[in-house]
């Protein structure tokens, strides 16, 4: 419970932990796009390196596709090859996450399902809320639509601890 100038508000426990973590410098954001090619699926992926010393929780994931297609979230613990670059910390001028944004085109779905849904065009969608998943040394997770020849779009929130 916050209490200010004769105004109380009641706001949950993860959400005061997220405040904490961020006025620490230790939440992070981050966005992935691989555009759509022939035969191919289109992989986003955040991932928190092999030998990291930090633990990675993944509060949620945004994703928009342009057509509607059935897409999903999986967890796969193996680095995509295209770097797109390190989270940038919610503590405006706070140093970049250790987590990565990595993307892949290949040629089929990568990991374990853990959420599967039908997607409209161009209405983003959120998986997770007050958190997803967690993530130690090695473990990734991704968003890809589950059908090829499409773009992919994920923009991933995250804590590292």
């Amino acid at each position: 419970m916050r209490i200010s100038t004769g105004v109380t508000v009641n706001v949950s426990a993860n959400t005061e932990r997220w405040l904490s973590e961020l006025r620490a410098g230790r939440t992070f954001g981050g966005t992935g796009l691989v555009a759509a090619l022939a035969a191919n699926v289109s992989i986003v992926q955040l991932f928190n390196p092999v030998g990291s010393l930090v633990t990675v929780i993944v509060k949620l994931i945004t994703v928009n596709i342009q057509v509607q297609v059935s897409g999903g979230v999986t967890l796969y613990n193996t680095a995509l090859t295209t770097l797109v670059g390190n989270g940038a910390n919610l503590l405006n001028g706070g140093a970049n996450s250790v987590a990565e944004v990595r993307t892949i085109q290949t040629g089929g779905a990568l990991g374990t399902f853990i959420a599967s849904y039908d997607l409209i065009a161009n209405t983003p969608i959120v998986f997770g809320g007050d958190w997803l998943v967690e993530l130690g040394a090695g473990e990734g997770v991704t968003f890809q639509p589950g059908a090829v020849n499409f773009a992919a779009r994920a923009s991933f929130l995250w804590m590292e601890i």
